[in-house]
Order: C-alpha cells, then structure tokens, then sequence
C-alpha cells in the first residue's frame, strides 16, 4: 500500500480507498487530494454551517487544517473509533464533493451502536441526495461494520434533518436539554434512534 508522506514528519497510510455507489451520489474515505475541494465547499457554506455545527477553528479553510483532521481520521479509523465519508454527486465530467456523513463514536461490546453525523452544500439540498448518501452509510454500519443500532441528535428546529431521519427509518426517542455546543453555545437536541431490526425490515419491503 502506498504512503502519503506530505510534508509530515512520520508517513502513515490513508483511509482505505472504498467507494459506495448510489444512483447519483457515492461516498468514499477523505483522500488527500480532496483537500481543495472540501475546503471550497465549507468555505461556500461557511455561514449555512455556522448554525448546526460546532464552532469552526481559525484555520478551518486552511489545507494545514485538513492534513491534521485527516490524520487523525486515520488514527479513529484504525483504532475502530469513527468512519469519516465524504458525499460526491456523480458527473460526466469531475465528480463534485457535495457533503459529508460520518459514523462517529463507535461502542462497542455489548451495546454495538455508534451516531450519525452528516452535512451537505446548501446548493444540492432538496434533491433526496443526502437520502442517497444516508442509506449508503447505513448499509456499510450494518452490514460491514455489524453496528446492532445508529444514533443521531438533530436542533428542534432543523426539520430537514427531521424528516431526513424520518424517511430513513429513525425514530424520536428522547429529548437532551443542552446536549452539543454548536456555534459556541449549548444546544437542545432532539434524539434519534435506529436499530438493526428494524433497517432489515425496510429493506424487505423495498
């Protein structure tokens, strides 16, 4: 396997280079030559971010920033602590990164269940690609990963990841008053749950 040594001091090995394909989307591992391409898609939702995600550092739009967030991806990958992916819309001519959905904080023994995180560009939402993108990652949670269920935590006011979850087979389970700091302040957040059981059972009946 080859190394990417880029003006570190140890080489380490990259994400595994897989691809899920959907009809109009895959997901795939973050690769160092995504590095232009993602920072230009934050940058362009830097406002549309600033709402729903935790507080960005300084040098968050810096290639530095996303060579240390990559290796430490690397590390969480390895150490079976989180799955990053990043969401491309398929092109006929260069395939476009459009968002992000990642497994994060992975448990496991005998609780087997990780959360959910995700964004996608302001421009592509409406379109059910962040769908596309989510049923890819349940999939790989499920069936590659054997995870027995998925968590997620969405704004009460953010009804689009609502809905989003919704479709997808997530149900409300509970509410946590002050749960995530987002945007430097601590956030309500509504919880969301999908186990095993019942993803397989949407699959039979699609």
């Amino acid at each position: 396997m080859m190394l990417w040594q880029h003006k570190i001091k140890q080489p380490y090995e990259p994400l595994p280079k897989i691809v899920l394909s959907g009809p109009r989307v895959y997901i795939c591992p973050p690769q160092p030559e995504h590095c232009m391409q993602w920072i230009n898609v934050r940058k362009r939702n830097q406002v549309h971010l600033a709402s729903l995600e935790p507080a960005w550092p300084k040098d968050a739009l810096n290639p530095s920033f996303f060579k240390k967030r990559l290796k430490r991806q690397i590390q969480q990958w390895k150490a079976d602590d989180a799955y990053p992916f990043l969401i491309l819309k398929n092109s006929d001519e260069a395939d476009t990164l459009i968002g992000g959905v990642n497994i994060n904080h992975v448990c496991r023994g005998a609780a087997q269940y990780a959360s959910l995180g995700y964004w996608l560009d302001r421009d592509h939402q409406g379109q059910g690609l962040m769908s596309e993108a989510m049923k890819l990652i349940l999939r790989f949670s499920f069936e590659t990963l054997h995870l027995h269920r998925m968590n997620a935590a969405v704004l009460p006011d953010n009804t689009k990841s609502i809905s989003l979850l919704e479709r997808n087979g997530f149900k409300q389970e509970g509410f946590a008053e002050k749960y995530i700091r987002i945007n430097g302040e601590w956030q309500d957040h509504i919880l969301f749950g999908l186990p095993y059981e019942r993803w397989k059972n949407m699959q039979a009946t699609r």
